[in-house]
C-alpha cells in the first residue's frame, strides 16, 4: 500500500499521498495538507452529499487561513467531488445511478488495460506478493473478520495497476477509483465472498501471463460490483430529477 491508500476508507490515494490527517505530517505544505484533510473527509463519508463547506469554519476547525481552505475546495470542484453555485457556495458532489454505472463501466475499460499490460510485467516477488493477499483476504472472509479487507482490496489492484507501467493509466484508475463515495467499504462488507473468488481468478490468470484472461476477469470483476451496489445503492443515491435541480440544471 505504501503511502497510496487514503485511510480507513479502502481508496486509492494519488500518487505521492501521505497521511490526510494534518496532525503529524511536516512533508508537505500547509495547503496540501488541507486539501487531503478535506478529500479524507469527503471520500470516507465525514461530510455528507450535499452538505454544504463553508470556508471559515472548515478554516477554524484546523486552525488555518480560509484563503488555504478555498483553494482546497476549487481543487477538489475540478476532481468532481465538490460542487459550486454562486447561490449556496461549496457543497459535497451528489451521486446519481447513472453517475455509478458511468464510473464503473470507465473502470472496466481502465482497469481491464491495465491488468492486460501487467500480465507480462508483474515481477516474480509481485506476483508473490498478489498470492499472499489473495491468502490474506481469504483468512479475512474465513474468520469473519473484515477490518482488513478495505486495506488488502487496494494493495491488491495497486500492485497490479501500478505494474501497467503507465503512469497516466494509473492516474486515471485512481481518479475513478476516488470518483464514488464509501464504495470500497459498502461492497466488501456485502459481497466479501464473490471478492474473494473474484481476485484468485485475476491472479490466476496474471500468475499464467495470459494477458486477455486478466483483463477479462478484471471486467468480470468491476461488473459484478456494479451489479451488487446498484442495489445496494438504488434507494440512497440522488434521484436525478433532485441532483438536476439542485445544480440547476434545465432539459
Amino acid at each position: 500500500m505504501k503511502d497510496l491508500l487514503e485511510k480507513y476508507s479502502g481508496h486509492l490515494a494519488v500518487a505521492g499521498g501521505h497521511s490526510p490527517l494534518i496532525t503529524g505530517d511536516q512533508s508537505t505544505t500547509v495547503q496540501e495538507q488541507v486539501y487531503r484533510k478535506i478529500r479524507h473527509n469527503i471520500l470516507s463519508g465525514v461530510f455528507d452529499p450535499g452538505q454544504r463547506l463553508l470556508p471559515d469554519d472548515l478554516a477554524a476547525g484546523m486552525a488555518v487561513d480560509p484563503g488555504c481552505v478555498r483553494e482546497a475546495l476549487l481543487r477538489l470542484e475540478g476532481e468532481g467531488l465538490v460542487n459550486f453555485q454562486p447561490s449556496r457556495g461549496f457543497t459535497v458532489a451528489r451521486f446519481t445511478l447513472d453517475d455509478l454505472k458511468e464510473i464503473y463501466f470507465l473502470r472496466g475499460l481502465l482497469e481491464g488495460a491495465a491488468s492486460e499490460l501487467a500480465a507480462g510485467n508483474l515481477t516474480e516477488k509481485e506476483l508473490d506478493e498478489l498470492a499472499s493477499l489473495c491468502r490474506k483476504m481469504e483468512e479475512c472472509v474465513a474468520s469473519q473478520d473484515l477490518t482488513d479487507m478495505p486495506r488488502h482490496n487496494a494493495a491488491f489492484h495497486e500492485i497490479i495497476y501500478r505494474a501497467a507501467r503507465s503512469p497516466r493509466l494509473y492516474s486515471m484508475i485512481v481518479k475513478l477509483w476516488n470518483g464514488f463515495l464509501k464504495s470500497s467499504l459498502s461492497t466488501l462488507t456485502l459481497r466479501a465472498e464473490e471478492t474473494v473468488a473474484e481476485h484468485r481468478a485475476i491472479y490466476e490468470a496474471l500468475r499464467s501471463r495470459n494477458p486477455q484472461e486478466a483483463g477479462a476477469k478484471t471486467r468480470e470483476h468491476i461488473v459484478s460490483v456494479l451489479g451488487d451496489l446498484s442495489e445496494y445503492w438504488k434507494d440512497w443515491l440522488t434521484p436525478v430529477e433532485e441532483w438536476k435541480a439542485d445544480n440547476g440544471r434545465i432539459e
